[in-house]
Formats: C-alpha cells, sequence, structure tokens
C-alpha cells in the first residue's frame, strides 16, 4: 500500500476533482424537431400540421434543428422566441429552407420557454405555438 503522504494525499485529491468534473460535463447533443406542414394544394387555406417533439427537453449545451419533413410541401421554416418569453439561445430568430438551426444556446439557460414556428400558406400566416425546456 501506497504511503499516505501530503504529496501523495493532493495528486489523488486532484485526480478525484477531475474526474468528477469530466463526469459532470455533458457533451452537447443535436436534437431534432420533426415539423410536417401542408397547405391545400399549396395555397391560401388551412395549415395541416405536426410538431415532434411538441415539448422539446434539453441539457445545457444542446442545441436543436428543425426539420420540415419530407411530406411537407413547403420549404421555408421560421422559429421565434414569444416576445413576452425568455429563451435559451443567442439569437432569437431562426430561419432557414427545410430546416434551421440553433446552436448558440445561451450558458445560463435553464426552465421553460415558449417559441413559435411560422410556416406560410400562399397569403395565410400560420403560427406553430410548442415549448421548449431546459434541465
Amino acid at each position: 500500500m501506497p504511503r499516505l503522504t501530503p504529496v501523495f494525499v493532493t495528486v489523488l485529491a486532484l485526480a478525484v476533482l477531475a474526474l468528477s468534473v469530466a463526469a459532470a460535463q455533458q457533451t452537447p447533443t443535436r436534437r431534432p424537431v420533426v415539423v410536417n406542414a401542408t397547405c391545400p394544394n399549396n395555397a391560401n387555406g388551412p395549415l395541416n400540421f405536426t410538431v415532434n417533439p411538441w415539448l422539446l427537453e434539453l441539457n445545457q449545451d444542446d442545441n436543436v434543428r428543425w426539420n420540415l419533413s419530407t411530406n411537407s410541401n413547403k420549404n421555408e421554416i421560421v422559429i421565434d422566441a414569444k416576445a413576452d418569453s425568455g429563451w435559451p439561445f443567442q439569437k432569437r430568430q431562426h430561419r432557414g429552407n427545410g430546416k434551421a438551426d440553433a446552436d448558440d444556446m445561451n450558458s445560463n439557460a435553464q426552465g421553460d420557454y415558449t417559441y413559435t414556428i411560422t410556416i406560410y400558406c400562399g397569403n395565410d400566416k400560420v403560427v406553430i405555438d410548442p415549448r421548449v425546456r431546459v434541465q
């Protein structure tokens, strides 16, 4: 058995501390959200949609990709933080063709957030209102 000298105890304590810090840090994960949005004949009218998951649960430093499904007949997607809500990401709007990415989470993000997904059907603007939770 090694002799418990002050140097040995210090090295052992530092090793245990390093292991516990490494275990506590989580690797950021890209979390997918699939949005299926179809407009009737790509014209004005009601939008059929699904959002999966509706409640997006994230860990600190995770990022998100909202994907329009291959069944969607729309290709632009706009994600906005609601005006009355905080937002876990630095940018409050994310948009794109077929997908929108958020990979800039704030270091102090925690709790529940509301946001909107906007899809356009002709001249009609359709706003979907899901949630994000950062644990």
